[in-house]
């Protein structure tokens, strides 16, 4: 069996490689000629401007996982998730072997399924964390292994969504990389998918098309940003994904798909795949599918709201759940932009807002809009908000009055999806999630207790009280109107109806308020005046729809008879899909959220002008068309067969009145006596489609033995690299000036491996790096536990350099210990303490007699360093981010015995990526450095990163009465060679525009990572190294030079400006997997404009 696993299966990063032809090998070779021609080379090990940074997790919780194994999966889950384990296993059984038919394919290995209780508690786990940035991009293979992650947002419909998509997402990466790591290794050099190819196929397979994605996708293509789909990421590229393989089995028939796909595997091309299979050239039948689909939303005519809220509007900043105070004066809202969560108070008249709540960072995990929940209290003196905070459930009560806030943790729920006042005030009807069940519960505020309504695995959601608290509305999938007690899961039907629950008489009959086989109806909500409004997509666009209580006389006999009905019409027909909505009681208006360019807003319209709409006015859009289509001629097709005579049909039926039910339980198959229709409201056809009540066909098997889950390694990552640099943890011992301070160590091969475990709570690293001396050998290993919130980690350090001057050779022998403490404040920032063991043995190599005498030095440095790191970025592509990167650090050096010898570094690098337009960055750093004590450090400033042909000026002065011990580069500054300026402090600000070319241009996939990831960069590099307290101070050496001839030593004091710039460009890409630069720049000093230095480097960032 192949344990091997990956790093998450939502992120599976192929490693980076071009297509290898004869040409670039021989390019290649060139370049490894000229670097085997070098002079064996010195090493620093902090690395200039590569600066390490990282995001965290932080866990609140300690859980004990177990799981259930199965033959072709296992089940993985910690408390209160044996429900969903056991779910999703009888759900993968069904749906496996549908896609491997799909698909054309079997799985080749089992699969993990690692099952969470809620998104929240995987964003505290450690699954696809990513470790240091690896400046080296080359030679690195993920290991892509059977891992799938899910978790639990309160609805099984999208539960069952991420098990369809995990299943497909292993069949095609095994279809294209293969289950073995040679296959693996081998494929992931050749082709890497584009974001639409592969997240939208992964969709197409696992969701049915459907009026959310049918919005999203005219959103796209009514503004054009569909148009060119290779500059598509994200949920962009996944929705315009979904609809061209929905548009080639439409127009190709479903073999088309497999086809391409197999295709695709076979050329290492996608264009060629669909070429081959559709006969159309990629371009061409994009701008087939685009006109397609452009057509079709363009010929409905559009229907917006009547007003935009003047709010402000961005990308990633979406507007969530506007609620209405009871009298009309307040607004309540929330904002999350990219997890920053905040909760608005509004005053409606005045305009004046404030922040009642605000957390979270933008840290580029999946955003959870769930969350904040408002509510009102009856009074309108109170505003109730649920959120997620630190690993629990927290209800805030703020009070507008007192201008005071009042919180308590929720322990006895996984989830809140929803939640409401009752008119008492004293209550709170909440959907809620325990042991895996969504279900309906009310919750006394006073006892901090609850009572369950519903105990089932179908999804309830956004429960509402009614007619005082006699009746309680709420959301269903249920396909049966009868609550009964589930301990296994069930099928989930896929539309949701309104219910209503007798709260007075507690029946466990529901009463249906709505049954539409074609449309769902949700967040239903009551005014004072007994008017019922809720969603309805049965346009296609999800509007409001109201229906009124009402009776009429049924019959009369010694008595007059009432039969209670809902007299139901749509009240807004837009084309603009409502997310959330609040009704505004004194102007009869409504506030919702929709999306509209691709962006959430948040609108406000008139109910009465919708009111005086016919039915025939109200917009449908073509996919409910087909859709009704389709449903109506099933249905002529079903009512052609005789109907059993047992069995009568179901009517289309809203049934709700007061005090009326029964408190017996309805035969399964006997019909509803009393049913009331709800006037206004046409039959959906296609009745068929209701799913109907089944056994599960998990109660006939016993439940598999529980088992405990012990740590195991698999192999994560494969390091096979040519490099040209040192493993980084130290300075590098004073070398007295003169020479190049490399950071690369000439050509040298790196060989590593990562393994980590299913949870990737436990990760160990090993590498050797082998000099082509074979005798100046590099070797490293670590081990990391993240399993709590305090991360440990422990690295061991050997490596071997050679020293040379005009009397001796000397090679150090050091050896390294780092145990490291990382606490992390948020999922951005963090609090890092490493103690450090250093020991130097310099030997002196037998030159010659003299040195043949010489006793070996030995040197024992211990150390502490601290370091608060941010880092908040998004990775846009290979060297494009957006978002902020900053680290602030000290650091003490202490030669064990030795008081007088000592050394202490502070400093500070900040980054900052701003997105221009789409992948087009503008990056600037501004990082400075000092160091202090009775040792120094010299910083050398000059040049870039990683040059792999450096060169030293030897004509800037060095002080050497400040007893340097250690060296480093201060970097980036191009234009001039190292060395432009030294001393024991330096700052430096550095800009840079990167604008991948062929990625922001071309309109097709690219297959070539030289041409995906080309890059041009034109920069500007400004700064200065000195000594002395500032730059300008008189003891800076940079203002004496010394002139020694013969027995006379003369001193000058020189007039120059200490602030040197650079300007010039650069184009930089991936070559057989490795990030090459290479840069032009003329330097400016003393206000003089030097001749331009070329620069060649393997490096990243700055």
């Amino acid at each position: 069996m192949n344990r091997l696993q990956l790093m998450n299966n939502t992120d599976k990063t192929q490693a980076a490689s071009g297509q290898i032809t004869s040409a670039s090998l021989l390019m290649f070779a060139g370049v490894i000629f000229m670097l085997l021609m070098t002079n064996t080379l010195t090493a620093q090990f902090y690395n200039g401007s590569n600066m390490t940074f990282g995001k965290n997790r932080v866990q609140y919780h300690n859980t004990i996982w177990s799981f259930y194994k199965f033959e072709d999966f296992d089940t993985y889950f910690y408390l209160n998730g044996k429900e969903l384990a056991l779910y999703t296993a009888w759900y993968t059984q069904q749906q496996l072997p549908a896609l491997e038919r799909k698909l054309e394919t079997v799985l080749d290995d089992k699969m993990q399924f690692v099952i969470y209780n809620s998104l929240n508690e995987l964003k505290q786990s450690n699954i696809g964390l990513a470790g240091e940035q690896q400046y080296n991009t080359g030679g690195i293979t993920h290991i892509l292994g059977n891992k799938v992650v899910l978790y639990n947002d309160g609805n099984y419909l999208n539960f069952e969504q991420q098990i369809r998509a995990g299943i497909a997402d292993i069949l095609i990466t095994q279809l294209m990389y293969g289950g073995s790591i040679g296959s693996q290794i081998r494929n992931a050099a050749l082709f890497t998918l584009p974001d639409w190819y592969k997240n939208g196929l992964i969709s197409y397979l696992s969701e049915d098309w459907n009026s959310e994605i049918d919005n999203r996708l005219r959103d796209g293509m009514v503004s054009g940003r569909y148009k060119k789909i290779n500059r598509l990421s994200g949920e962009d590229a996944i929705f315009a994904g979904h609809a061209l393989w929905r548009y080639i089995e439409m127009k190709y028939g479903p073999s088309a798909i497999t086809n391409i796909i197999h295709l695709t595997q076979l050329t290492r091309n996608v264009q060629n795949g669909f070429l081959y299979v559709t006969g159309l050239p990629f371009k061409e039948l994009v701008s087939e599918w685009y006109t397609y689909y452009y057509d079709g939303y363009a010929r409905l005519e559009a229907i917006n709201p009547d007003e935009t809220l003047p709010y402000r509007y961005r990308d990633f900043l979406s507007y969530l759940r506007p609620v209405v105070s009871p009298d009309g004066t307040e607004l309540a809202y929330a904002t999350n932009n990219e997890g920053r969560v905040v909760v608005w108070l509004q005053q409606l008249g005045s305009g004046k807002k404030r922040k009642l709540y605000k957390a979270g960072f933008s840290s580029g995990q999946k955003i959870d809009n769930t969350y904040p929940l408002l509510s009102w209290h009856p009074s309108g003196e109170i505003l109730a908000y649920v959120v997620e905070e630190k690993g629990n459930i927290w209800l805030y009560f703020h009070n507008l009055k007192e201008n005071s806030t009042q919180r308590r943790v929720l322990f006895d729920f996984q989830k809140i999806t929803s939640f409401s006042y009752a008119p008492d005030g004293q209550q709170l009807l909440m959907s809620a999630v325990r042991h895996g069940k969504p279900d309906v519960y009310v919750f006394n505020i006073a006892a901090n207790s609850h009572r369950q309504i519903t105990d089932d695995y179908y999804t309830d959601l956004d429960p509402v009280f009614f007619n005082g608290m006699r009746q309680i509305v709420f959301s269903s999938n249920r396909p049966g109107d009868t609550i009964r007690q589930q301990d296994t899961p069930d099928k989930q039907p896929g539309q949701f109806d309104l219910f209503s629950y007798d709260f007075v008489r507690h029946s466990p009959v529901l009463q249906r308020v709505t049954e539409t086989p074609l449309a769902n109806e949700t967040k239903p909500f009551f005014t004072p005046g007994g008017r019922l409004f809720y969603l309805n997509d049965g346009s296609g666009f999800q509007n409001l729809n109201q229906a009124f209580y009402d009776s009429a006389i049924s019959y009369v006999d010694t008595a007059v008879h009432y039969r209670y009905f809902f007299k139901s019409q749509v009240v807004t027909g837009l084309t603009t899909a409502m997310n959330d909505y609040a009704i505004l009681p004194s102007d009869d208006k409504v506030m919702f959220t929709a999306l509209s360019k691709n962006r959430i807003r948040l609108f406000r319209t008139d109910i009465a002008a919708y009111l005086r709409q016919e039915p025939e006015q109200i917009p449908v859009s073509a996919f409910m068309q087909e859709k009704m289509t389709i449903g109506q001629a099933a249905e002529e097709k079903t009512d052609a067969l005789p109907e059993p005579v047992a069995q009568s049909r179901r009517h289309f039926v809203a049934a709700m009145r007061e005090a009326v039910n029964t408190d017996t339980l309805a035969a399964p198959n006997r019909q509803k006596q009393g049913g009331f229709a709800i006037e206004g409201q046409s039959r959906m056809p296609f009745s068929g489609l209701m799913n109907k009540d089944k056994p599960s066909l998990m109660a006939a098997s016993a439940e598999p033995k529980r088992r405990n889950y012990n740590v195991e390694f698999y192999y994560d990552q494969l390091f096979t690299q040519v490099d040209f640099t040192y493993i980084n943890y130290s300075y590098q011992a004073f070398s007295g000036g003169g020479s190049p301070i490399y950071l690369n160590p000439g050509f040298n091969v790196f060989l590593g491996v990562n393994l980590t475990d299913l949870l990737e709570d436990y990760r160990i690293s090993g590498g050797v790096r082998m000099n082509t001396n074979l005798t100046n050998n590099e070797y490293v290993a670590s081990f990391s536990n993240l399993q709590k919130r305090l991360d440990k980690q422990i690295i061991f350090h050997r490596q071997s350099i050679e020293q040379s001057t005009e009397t001796y050779l000397m090679r150090t022998h050091s050896h390294e210990l780092y145990y490291i403490l990382s606490w992390p404040f948020s999922e951005s920032l963090s609090l890092k303490g490493t103690g450090i063991y250093r020991n130097d043995m310099k030997v002196y190599l037998a030159t010659d007699q003299v040195n043949l005498k010489k006793p070996n030095l030995y040197e024992h440095w211990a150390g502490l360093r601290t370091e608060l790191v941010f880092d908040n970025s998004r990775e846009l592509g290979m060297n494009l981010y957006s978002g902020i990167r900053s680290k602030a650090f000290a650091e003490y050096y202490q030669i064990v015995g030795e008081r007088t010898r000592n050394l202490v570094v502070v400093g500070f690098d900040f980054r900052h990526y701003l997105k221009i337009h789409r992948n087009f960055i503008w990056a600037n750093r501004l990082a400075a450095s000092t160091s202090i004590g009775n040792n120094r450090l010299i910083y050398y400033m000059g040049g870039v990163d990683n040059w792999l042909f450096p060169s030293f000026n030897r004509t800037t002065p060095i002080d050497y009465n400040q007893q340097y011990a250690y060296q480093t580069l201060a970097t980036n500054m191009r234009g001039f060679n190292q060395n432009i300026r030294n001393g024991n402090s330096f700052a430096v600000l550095n800009s840079e525009l990167r604008f991948p070319v062929f990625r922001c241009l071309l309109q097709r996939p690219i297959n070539s990572d030289f041409i995906r990831n080309f890059q041009l960069a034109t920069f500007g590099d400004i700064g200065t190294a000195w000594t002395g307290l500032n730059p300008y101070d008189p003891k800076n050496s940079l203002y004496t030079s010394t002139i020694e001839n013969g027995p006379l030593t003369i001193t000058v004091e020189v007039q120059k400006d200490p602030i040197v710039g650079g300007f010039g460009f650069g184009a930089r890409t991936l070559l057989l997997g490795y990030f090459v630069r290479g840069d032009v720049a003329w330097g400016v000093e003393d206000r003089r404009i030097s001749k331009p230095v070329f620069y060649l480097s393997f490096s990243l960032d700055f």
